[in-house]
């Protein structure tokens, strides 16, 4: 694994989750009693290419993915799409980048 430290990021709405080159080596996320989805994106906006869809359960609460091995790499940055307001808050734990502001 990487010699950097863990970071982290959260957003509550469509935007920048993490500027440059990064691995996201989990993911948190919290919704309402409606299902719904979002997508992280490679890159700075969402016309980025989706490199996760994440459909959420009709059930309120927190729910978290560790992705196996390294992660994922996004090489250009990663963007947050939800598709709505019951997705309340994304949290990405990643290695390499910045948390945008």
């Amino acid at each position: 694994m990487s010699s950097s430290n863990l970071s982290a990021a959260t957003k509550t709405a469509d935007g920048q989750l993490v500027s440059g080159r990064t691995r996201i080596v989990g993911i948190y996320y919290t919704c309402s009693n409606t299902a719904s989805s979002f997508t992280l994106k490679n890159g700075t906006s969402g016309a980025a290419t989706a490199l996760v869809s994440i459909t959420t359960p009709a059930a309120a609460g927190g729910y978290d993915i560790i992705l196996p091995d390294l992660g994922i790499l996004f090489d250009g940055g990663v963007y947050l799409d939800v598709n709505n307001a019951e997705v309340t808050s994304v949290t990405v734990f990643f290695y390499g980048g910045a948390a945008a502001a």
